[in-house]
């Protein structure tokens, strides 16, 4: 099956004529993957392919490799193409071709299995937030309108969230992170005093993510999904370990260590950012779980707890909703000297009772 495409005639000084070789965009494979092959073309050239696509957005290239195989180009993808999806091939920013995948029908399968922060209520000046899925998905949820931030009223944000050259996923292509546009949210840079915050205090908005957008296998999500939020005060200070609320497990238990935060943490940094010391420094085996609204964490060792003075050791870049780290306030005031950048991990004692 031979996908559609429809080449787009490139400047003569981009064509390899002593090549003998007619300018040419087609699906091919390189080796055992599925690949955008160029013939004929400047082999020197910057090619950059995207999903091509009318949305108003900044669209994100697709993360990839490009491969000689003899005089021909061979664009190979990080991640599979999409299938129903257009491509717009460019070289030297001129667009040279575009290819559709074909689009099979498949069983929907995948789904969003949460929106974070889930706390309902964060500050104005929220930095980022995620999407998380049940199985790999393809890139392009941006920049084709699959997530989009909306009032209460059913209009667009517009210009809320920061237009990326590449989106952010984890390792396993199954948790985005959504960035809201910093230089609106820095107090003093042109794009906070010209045109203010993405969100306002008092006011209410959702995350939606469109039941269109596709796994990695190009199905669809088995539906759309939404998170609202209301939209608080500022959160400008530093976060503070000393401010957490401790309650020690029960010796030679298997009792978990309960940690309440003094506000709600960012979900995926409290996941790497906390760790359990035993009294000789080693660390604690067990399965730590983020508490209901990112407000609260509490740790389930392997084995029993043994005697002695524990620490639990928190990495400095651990953050609040709003970019404020153990280390730093993310918009720092200058003449405070509470708001000084500090270094080191901190560190809570606690003792099994």
């Amino acid at each position: 099956m031979t996908p559609a495409s429809t080449c787009v005639p490139s400047r003569s000084h981009r064509c390899s004529a002593t090549f003998g070789v007619a300018p040419d965009v087609r699906w091919s494979r390189l080796g055992d993957q599925d690949c955008i092959r160029l013939s004929g073309f400047d082999p020197h050239g910057r090619v950059r392919v995207q999903p091509a696509t009318t949305h108003a957005r900044t669209l994100t290239a697709t993360a990839g490799s490009l491969t000689s195989e003899g005089r021909d180009l061979c664009f190979v993808p990080k991640f599979a193409f999409v299938e129903g999806t257009t491509y717009r091939v460019e070289i030297d920013g001129e667009t040279v071709g575009l290819l559709t995948r074909p689009r099979p029908q498949r069983q929907r399968t995948t789904e969003v299995t949460a929106i974070y922060p889930s706390a309902p209520q964060v500050p104005r000046n929220l930095l980022r937030l995620y999407v998380a899925f049940s199985a790999p998905m393809s890139e392009g949820g941006l920049g084709v309108g699959h997530v989009r931030i909306l009032a209460d009223s059913g209009a667009e944000l517009t210009g809320a969230l920061l237009p990326l050259e590449r989106e952010l996923w984890d390792a396993e292509h199954r948790r985005m992170t959504v960035l809201l546009d910093p230089a609106r949210i820095k107090r003093g840079l042109i794009a906070n005093r010209q045109i203010s915050y993405p969100l306002h205090t008092g006011s209410a908005f959702s995350l939606v993510v469109a039941e269109d957008w596709r796994d990695a296998t190009g199905a669809m999500l088995c539906g759309p999904a939404e998170r609202r939020f209301v939209v608080g005060d500022d959160e400008r200070r530093r976060v503070d370990p000393e401010q957490w609320e401790l309650s020690a497990p029960g010796l030679e238990t298997r009792d978990p260590l309960r940690v309440n935060f003094d506000r709600p943490l960012d979900h995926a940094l409290v996941i790497r950012c906390l760790r359990v010391l035993d009294p000789h420094g080693r660390r604690v085996d067990g399965e730590g779980c983020v508490g209901v609204a990112e407000g609260s964490w509490q740790f389930t060792p392997s084995r029993p707890w043994c005697n002695g003075l524990h620490l639990l050791r928190v990495d400095p870049v651990l953050e609040d909703l709003a970019g404020n780290s153990v280390a730093r306030v993310f918009d720092r005031d200058l003449s405070a000297s509470e708001d000084d950048p500090s270094i080191g991990e901190a560190t809570r004692p606690f003792w099994p009772r």
